[in-house]
């Protein structure tokens, strides 16, 4: 118990610190952490360029090739997903698809057959982009956004610069290639970790089906599956899998995003440049380094703040002053965790808010962040 009071005192005083408007020197100029701090023998990707991101700080577990400019192929889908949500107050709003959105995409590329002049929710149309991959109804969706695709990559290079994205550039919606179309795996990584914090894309891309109703030029609906293998649970079953999204080009090769739930511990994997089956291969090989060799903290969790100010301890009654503070998909304080190595003690642990973010360190090195808000 004394143990538990002093790791908790430690961290709570960084709060202290921070609240009073003391943070660490280096905070204004802060970043993700990329040191790979455990000694276990990293694994040994196919894929030309992977990273293992903590979903929930973006603490970097692994990395290989993480700022290699990279074309994403239909993983491009995740943004243009949370891009359309972001921008659209009602979901059940309707898409007319033009002619131009329905017969711009390539020949032979992905599509399920939406017709010009068809009318369809844009809920629909949005699974339809994460779970199929349809190109089309990409185009339709930036369209009905933005008033054309243009605008709404504009909207796109708008995103992923506020996520914090420096090496990619995104000229559609769909992924499909464009010389000035690309990514990196940390960017990607990025963008996902912000996507799984808004509740209607995680529902989206988490799903394995999803039946899309008749609409004025399709009466019969359509059925809709998920690509993604791991989430339909084929060969490559794995526990955790919540959902991700494949993507693949001639020029771009396999492109794959999974995100994975143990416990308290969530990581993304990406992996670009990649073959085939041996993309899900890597993936595995991933996730089963990180959820082998980490470990989840949650330094505010058991604080009873109703106790804390009957005691009148001030350490305590300074963390309880953010402890208000929602996380994403409408957590609390108790919720936010960080992952340490299986070797290292939470006693190093120093957590502190600063600009409407968590951030978390460990003997001075950056661990990540989380958005907060009131």
């Amino acid at each position: 118990m004394k143990k538990f009071a002093k790791r908790l005192l430690v961290m709570l005083t960084a709060v202290v610190l921070a609240t009073a408007g003391t943070v660490p020197a280096k905070a204004a100029q802060r970043g993700l952490a990329t040191k790979e701090d455990t000694k276990a023998d990293k694994p040994s990707i196919n894929g030309v360029c992977g990273i293992l991101m903590d979903a929930k700080t973006g603490k970097i577990l692994y990395a290989k090739n993480i700022d290699k400019k990279s074309y994403p192929a239909s993983i491009t889908k995740i943004l243009t997903t949370l891009v359309a949500l972001e921008n659209n107050d009602d979901l059940y709003s309707t898409v007319k698809f033009s002619s131009y959105a329905v017969n711009s995409i390539e020949p032979g590329s992905t599509h399920i057959g939406i017709k010009a002049g068809e009318e369809i929710p844009l809920i629909d149309v949005l699974y339809g982009i994460m779970l199929e991959s349809a190109n089309e109804a990409c185009n339709g969706v930036a369209e009905h956004t933005s008033g054309s695709i243009k605008k709404f990559a504009a909207l796109m290079n708008k995103k992923a610069k506020e996520i914090g994205c420096k090496g990619s550039h995104f000229m559609n919606p769909n992924g499909l290639h464009n010389d000035k179309h690309y990514v990196t795996a940390r960017d990607m990584a990025l963008i996902t970790k912000a996507a799984l914090q808004n509740p209607m894309f995680r529902k989206i891309a988490c799903s394995s089906h999803y039946f899309m109703s008749g609409t004025n030029k399709e009466k019969k609906g359509r059925e809709l599956w998920n690509h993604h293998k791991m989430v339909k649970q084929t060969m490559f079953l794995y526990k955790g899998v919540e959902g991700g999204k494949t993507g693949y080009t001639t020029r771009a090769g396999g492109t794959l995003v999974t995100f994975a739930k143990r416990g308290n511990t969530e990581l993304i994997s990406v992996i670009l440049r990649g073959n085939g089956y041996e993309l899900y291969r890597d993936t595995i090989k991933l996730f089963d380094y990180g959820f082998k060799n980490y470990k989840s903290v949650a330094p505010f969790s058991g604080l009873n703040c109703d106790l804390a100010q009957t005691q009148e301890n001030p350490v305590t009654q300074m963390a309880c002053r953010i402890a208000p503070y929602q996380l994403p998909l409408g957590g609390n304080l108790s919720d936010f965790s960080v992952l340490l190595t299986k070797d290292q003690s939470p006693s190093n642990l120093q957590v502190y808010t600063e600009n409407n973010k968590i951030y978390a360190s460990y003997d001075g090195e950056d661990l990540g962040s989380t958005p907060i808000s009131y």
